[in-house]
């Protein structure tokens, strides 16, 4: 018998699973963001959205570490999207005036106008109808699935389970 047949053995690929889902949704969100005009990364979205939210309250920009809290990604992840934001021309990055140290980033006009088509093109509803279709919100699983392992990492139910 294959073990990938065994149900127990397959369920416990969800991470694997988790991982194709991402990757899934990725490619099939490249033609429509082709169709629209829109040159964003995919997986660089979150970092444009926050940078024209942050716009609109602070004109300086953000660190790199108000970008990797406020998007709970890690400062390596976020600093690996940047040089490919800066060569789009989608971001700028300038020095703190405060603290030499510390860079800004911000949005250029380019990126700015990137962030209104992907505000116009939200694909919520796209999202609503998939959840609909598989019984589930796909969104509050993730979220509820993300925070329980949060609260109790896999090492902890694993001896928890095997009694150690």
């Amino acid at each position: 018998m294959n073990h990938l047949n065994n149900q127990s053995v397959v369920r416990s690929f969800i991470g694997k699973h988790a991982d194709d889902l991402g990757n899934l949704i990725s490619v099939q969100i490249k033609p429509i963001y082709e169709s629209l005009g829109i040159v964003v990364p995919v997986k660089s979205c979150s970092i444009i959205h926050y940078l024209n939210q942050n716009n609109l309250i602070d004109k300086a920009g953000a660190s790199l570490a108000d970008l990797s809290k406020s998007l709970k990604q890690s400062h390596q992840l976020v600093k690996q999207k940047l040089p490919r934001l800066l060569k789009l021309g989608l971001i700028e990055v300038q020095q703190d005036a405060n603290d030499k140290r510390r860079l800004l980033y911000s949005l250029t006009r380019l990126g700015n106008e990137q962030a209104k088509l992907l505000n116009e093109n939200s694909l919520e509803k796209v999202y609503a109808d998939l959840s609909a279709e598989i019984g589930t919100d796909l969104y509050q699983v993730l979220v509820a699935a993300i925070n329980g392992l949060k609260k109790k990492d896999l090492l902890t139910r694993f001896n928890e389970q095997n009694k150690r």
